[in-house]
C-alpha cells in the first residue's frame, strides 16, 4: 500500500533569474546592508539585510559592488561588508559537510533504528531549487532516521520500524555542521527554510483477510509505504498553499531539538 503525498513550498521573491551562476556563501557584517538594482548608491532599494545574513555571491566582477541572491532576490550590494564564513565569529566554527545523496549527518544525539524484516519505504523526489534534509520523527520526538538528499535526486528510506511518524524537513544550500556539548547541529547557510510535517505517517502493518491453503490458516498482512514530493519555488506570486502534504515552518532550533 503506497500512499502519496506532495510536499511543495513557493517563497516571495523580489526579482528572479534563470541564469545559473557558481555561488559562494558570505556573511552579511553591518547592521542594516541595501540591496539594489544596480551597482550605485542612486538605485532602488529592493531589499535589507542585517548582520549575520548569509548571501549566494553569484557575481564578483565589480569589485565594489557584487550581485547577490538572498531567498531568490538577487540585487546588488557593496562587496566591503560581506565577508567570508570563514571569517565570520557566528559561523567560523561550522564545519562543511560536503554531502551526497543518502548519506547520513554523523549526529551523536540521533540513533538509527530499523526493522529489516519490514519491506517498507519512504521514496522522496526532490526538485531541483534546493537539496534537503529530512528527518523521520517518532510520537515522542525522537528521530529515528536522517539523511541528505540532493536536488534533483530520488532517495527511499527503507526497514522502517511500525509506528506513527511525521517529518521535519529542512531545504538550503551550502549544508554545514557543528557539535555543542554532544548534540549535533545542522544546518543550510544559505535560502534554509524548515518545515515539520502536520500529517502522521502510519507504518504499522495492515491486516488483511485470512485465507485458507490446506490444512492451514495463513495470515496475510500489507506494508505501508509512502511516497513524497519535495520541492521549493521562488516567485513573485506569492506563496502557494495547495499542496495536499501540510506544514508549518518551524525555527532552525525546532528542526534540530
Amino acid at each position: 500500500m503506497k500512499n502519496i503525498l506532495l510536499f511543495s513550498f513557493c517563497l516571495i521573491a523580489l526579482l528572479s533569474s534563470n541564469k545559473v551562476y557558481s555561488q559562494d556563501s558570505y556573511v552579511v557584517n553591518t547592521p542594516t546592508l541595501n540591496v539594489r538594482t544596480e551597482p550605485n548608491t542612486k538605485a532602488e532599494i529592493v531589499g535589507k539585510l542585517a548582520s549575520g545574513d548569509v548571501v549566494s555571491v553569484i557575481n564578483s566582477d565589480n569589485p565594489d559592488w557584487w550581485k547577490i541572491s538572498f531567498y531568490g532576490t538577487e540585487g546588488f550590494v557593496s562587496a566591503k561588508y560581506l565577508i567570508t564564513i570563514e571569517a565570520s565569529e557566528q559561523y567560523k566554527d561550522w564545519e562543511k559537510e560536503n554531502s551526497n545523496t543518502g548519506d547520513n549527518p554523523e549526529c551523536e544525539n540521533i540513533t538509527p533504528r530499523y526493522d529489516k524484516d519490514l519491506d517498507n519505504q519512504l521514496l522522496i523526489h526532490v526538485g531541483t531549487n534546493a537539496d534537503v534534509v529530512v528527518k523521520l520523527m517518532d510520537t515522542y520526538g525522537e528521530c529515528i532516521r536522517i539523511a541528505y538528499i540532493k536536488a534533483g535526486d530520488d532517495y527511499s528510506i527503507n526497514n522502517i520500524p511500525e509506528g506513527i511518524y511525521y517529518l521535519k524537513i529542512a531545504y538550503g544550500k551550502d549544508f554545514r555542521k557543528f557539535t555543542k556539548e554532544g548534540q549535533c547541529i545542522v544546518k543550510f547557510m544559505r535560502d534554509a527554510v524548515y518545515e515539520k510535517g502536520s500529517e502522521k505517517l502510519d507504518y504499522y502493518k495492515v491486516k488483511k483477510p485470512d485465507t485458507r491453503e490446506g490444512d492451514y490458516i495463513v495470515s496475510h498482512w500489507t506494508l505501508p509505504s509512502f511516497e513524497l514530493s519535495l520541492n521549493i519555488e521562488f516567485t513573485s506570486m506569492g506563496i502557494n498553499d495547495s499542496r495536499d502534504f501540510h506544514s508549518k515552518k518551524i525555527s532552525e532550533t525546532d528542526f534540530n531539538r
